[in-house]
């Protein structure tokens, strides 16, 4: 495990997968998911990882990009989800520690999980006055497609959080869209508004449901900005997410249960809440969609920032 400090402030990461295994305020861990034990095969696959080479779901066995088909290996029925069966999850990253950051690299080759061209991924996270950073970048030798966020849950209740107790943590979202989706949660291919629907948080409100989909992101893409306050209501606690991604994709652990080991025991359903900037899933096979096609010679960026208060 590697520890990052800055005053207030505490995360662990694991080099398997770049993934954030704890992250303390003010001494009280806010991140749930992953156990400190070392055997992989106990741990939520996408608990707090660096997603990659595609974060979320691409259909249809992969895409069209320059008149060329691509082959994708997926790990879903019919489609890929978080980049695969072997994705970035799922690599030791290079780690290099200096002072309040965290370097993490990973070369993934060309043809790996299906995408095309050599792909030089970084993360790195960094701790400064009260906020946590993450800088993920990437370069590749070939067209390409690429979407790189991270997979932490947060519940601001700290470890006292039970079952459905992130329905109970108060979230607002600066989105006037989302996307509707297929049972498989494939997207339709277009954008609808949040206005009337359980869909609509642009005023700070409990969760209060399940969620497991995509909000748009109000604001320029490539540009920083305040997407979600996550407040909870016992403590005061707020969370302020930042991003330069359009998108965030809003996921309530329903797939957790007893079977699931955490840092303090069993993890729970709708227990913690995957918040994850981003492109919006499966952009490849929508061209009206905002693009993750990525060519040499450019760089792929997503920044996002957690404030603390």
């Amino acid at each position: 495990m590697i520890t990052i400090k800055s005053p207030g402030l505490k995360a662990t990461f694991a080099e398997y997968g770049a993934r954030l295994v704890a992250f303390e305020v003010d001494g009280l861990d806010v991140v749930f998911g992953t156990p400190f034990d070392p055997d992989h095969s106990k741990w939520d696959n996408s608990a707090g990882v660096t997603c990659g080479r595609h974060a979320g779901r691409i259909s249809k066995g992969g895409y069209t990009l320059d008149g060329q088909r691509v082959d994708l290996v997926n790990n879903k029925d019919g489609f890929q989800l978080h980049g695969g069966p072997v994705g970035f999850g799922n690599h030791d990253w290079a780690n290099k520690k200096k002072d309040s950051q965290v370097h993490f690299t990973l070369t993934s080759p060309d043809g790996d999980q299906g995408f095309p061209g050599a792909l030089k991924a970084s993360a790195i996270y960094g701790l400064e006055g009260n906020k946590m950073w993450a800088e993920l970048t990437a370069t590749t030798t070939k067209p390409t497609v690429v979407n790189l966020t991270n997979h932490a849950y947060w519940n601001l209740q700290g470890p006292s959080a039970g079952k459905d107790d992130a329905f109970k943590q108060e979230v607002q979202m600066h989105a006037s869209r989302y996307l509707p989706v297929t049972e498989q949660l494939l997207p339709l291919g277009d954008m609808a508004s949040v206005a009337g629907t359980k869909y609509d948080f642009r005023k700070l409100r409990p969760v209060g449901q399940p969620y497991d989909d995509c909000f748009v992101i109000d604001g320029k893409r490539g540009e920083l900005k305040q997407v979600l306050t996550m407040r909870d209501s016992k403590s005061g606690r707020r969370m302020e997410v930042w991003t330069t991604e359009c998108a965030i994709q809003f996921y309530t652990a329903l797939h957790w249960s007893e079977n699931l080991p955490g840092k303090g025991g069993p993890l729970h359903q709708h227990q913690a809440i995957a918040i994850e900037p981003q492109n919006v899933p499966d952009a490849p096979n929508n061209p009206n969609f905002p693009s993750s096609f990525v060519y040499p010679g450019t760089v792929y960026r997503n920044r996002i920032e957690w404030r603390f208060t």
